[in-house]
């Protein structure tokens, strides 16, 4: 009888040598808040093991304009009426980023990817550049899980393409109108949104 002279693979063993890397990248996201167009940036960086898991941090805040400035008429404790102008919602969130890439050797492949933090939302004034903490501010929970397709152009530089879907939820900040009742300023919908980026990662991609 042949005798199988195959060796067992794991995932976990000292047969195996670890090989560990990282990376930094900037950023781009194309999504919508309150149904408009919006385009987000920032950045990350991660550990990388044996070219296939990483596991680092990300940051990211809106930067488009949106549909233009909002008006907002409160009504106060005393009943009086303030009227706020040059209002843009903005919306900034920052955490945990893992992954993993599949055949990594291979001049295009696939890999997947989920953004987990936590940010920040609410209206900031157009014209003083400053928040209005008291206008719809809201801390918020974020997770971004992705599809991706990356491009090995050197040893050390690749370009990501990914799609997915942003989840938000926690908006549930309110305020009382001139009639006296109770609105949202936004809701968990408002900023869960599908959203596609690109992402040019700099780092150690070559064994």
């Amino acid at each position: 009888m042949a005798q199988d002279t195959s060796k067992k693979e794991f995932l976990l063993s000292g047969d195996r040598p670890l090989s560990i890397s990282g990376f930094g990248a900037p950023i781009v996201e194309f999504s919508s808040i309150e149904g408009d167009f919006a385009v987000s940036t920032g950045g990350g960086g991660a550990v990388l093991f044996n070219q296939n898991f990483f596991i680092g941090a990300y940051g990211m805040g809106s930067v488009s304009l949106n549909s233009g400035d909002v008006i907002l008429q409160v009504r106060g404790a005393d009943l009086s009426i303030e009227t706020y102008s040059n209002l843009r919602r903005m919306f900034a969130h920052g955490g945990l980023w893992i992954g993993y890439v599949h055949n990594s050797n291979k001049a295009i492949h696939l890999a997947v990817s989920a953004k987990i933090g936590g940010g920040a939302a609410g209206y900031y004034d157009s014209y003083y550049r400053e928040w209005h903490h008291n206008l719809g501010w809201d801390a918020v929970f974020v997770f971004t899980p992705q599809v991706e397709v990356e491009f090995n152009m050197t040893r050390w530089f690749k370009i990501n393409v990914g799609a997915g879907y942003r989840l938000v939820s926690g908006v549930n900040e309110t305020y009382t109108d001139v009639r006296g009742n109770e609105q949202p300023f936004f809701s968990n919908s408002d900023f869960s949104s599908p959203q596609a980026s690109i992402s040019l990662l700099f780092g150690g991609f070559g064994e």
